[in-house]
């Protein structure tokens, strides 16, 4: 290994940029794929997040650079890269990651825009790639994986059954604000509903007033549920996590990370009832007492979405979560050919890409994951 200084002049633009922090680079690196390189000549804008690359390969990063540099290209690759010159030496960036346009994002290749990423094998628990995977982060509504874990082995082990009817309390209402409420017209104090239904809108459409109904029927009260969640997150293996609802209501002492939220998940899907309603894409709640009309429900998660740009086949269950703090967040499972990877997402963003399309990248980038799980399966 040796370190190295680059100092890049721009030739087209006139324009300098320097990288001053060493750059080691292993005196062996990775072949890249066969490709062939089309002449260019012009000049575009890094992006932010432009990585820079000494072959035509994720493999071979050699340093990020500011966004909105020139950039003076002189071919094309036929495997995704330009080829730019500095100094006389080519490097290659991106497709992705150059634009005409001031202010974009670029796709990365050696990270995911998220301040945490995980994907594992489900099968035997490898983690096949971490970022950030132990830091506190705030759950949001992932955290309803864990809720309905719990109710699931309460119905398990006959405590209490999909059929159960259940009034919705005062006391179960009034610790959310209205906000928290994603079914129309929300839950009422005094409506009935059985288990089955509230575990459908609490996945479905994210509801966290059916949250706290489920709680107070399996313990009582929603701060005995959340001690059963601790409880439950200390026993799976979970590290650094500290829930203080059931909903993943935004609240600051309330705290996980991409490890914990996959150890919960991989305890989940080993439930047959669980996966039947972490893959509902859409459900309708019959009339109740207080509900003259039947409610249609919609899962929030666009990757089970046939209509979705994001739409990916391969994935069997998801949960999502978002929030100012934690911002956007998605735990999804995806099977193809008898593999089946979970992943996870937190605290990622909407993008404005380099060729100008807004992207959510709790999505891009889990996508991105799965392919990553599956082909390093």
């Amino acid at each position: 290994m040796k370190s190295i200084f680059i100092r890049r002049i721009l030739v087209n633009s006139m324009m300098v940029f320097s990288v001053t922090s060493a750059l080691l680079l292993s005196s062996t690196t990775a072949k890249a794929a066969a490709y062939s390189v089309t002449p260019e000549s012009g000049v575009l804008l890094s992006c932010v997040g432009t990585e820079v690359f000494s072959d035509a390969d994720p493999a071979t990063y050699v340093t990020t650079i500011k966004s909105n540099t020139p950039v003076n290209v002189i071919g094309r690759t036929t495997n995704g890269f330009w080829q730019v010159d500095v100094n006389g030496t080519p490097y290659y960036i991106s497709q992705q990651a150059l634009s005409t346009s001031p202010n974009t994002t670029a796709y990365k290749l050696t990270s995911f825009d998220a301040k945490a990423a995980l994907v594992a094998n489900a099968s035997n628990g490898k983690l096949i790639y971490t970022q950030g995977a132990l830091d506190k982060l705030e759950p949001a509504s992932t955290t309803k994986i864990m809720t309905a874990l719990l109710v699931i082995e309460a119905i398990e082990s006959g405590q209490i059954s999909l059929e159960t009817p259940v009034m919705v309390s005062n006391t179960a209402l009034a610790s959310l604000p209205s906000d928290a409420s994603h079914v129309k017209p929300r839950l009422a104090a005094g409506e009935v509903l059985n288990v089955d239904q509230l575990l459908t809108a609490m996945m479905v459409s994210s509801d966290c007033q059916a949250c706290n109904v489920l709680a107070e029927l399996v313990a009582g009260s929603v701060p005995n549920f959340v001690a059963m969640m601790n409880t439950k997150a200390a026993a799976i293996g979970c590290v650094d996590t500290n829930f203080t609802n059931p909903s993943g209501y935004p609240d600051e002492k309330m705290y996980t990370n991409a490890y914990s939220l996959y150890a919960i998940t991989l305890n989940a899907i080993a439930h047959p009832l669980f996966n039947q309603y972490f893959n509902k894409g859409t459900a309708v709640l019959p009339a109740t007492n207080l509900c003259a009309t039947p409610r249609v429900l919609t899962n929030t998660d666009s990757l089970m979405d046939v209509t979705s740009s994001y739409y990916n086949p391969t994935v069997i269950g998801g949960k999502t979560g978002s929030a100012n703090r934690a911002g956007q967040c998605l735990v999804s499972v995806a099977q193809a050919q008898g593999k089946t990877v979970i992943s996870v997402v937190l605290g990622a963003t909407n993008r404005t890409m380099f060729d100008g399309y807004r992207v959510s990248m709790r999505y891009a980038e889990t996508n991105r994951l799965i392919n990553l799980g599956f082909a390093n399966y």
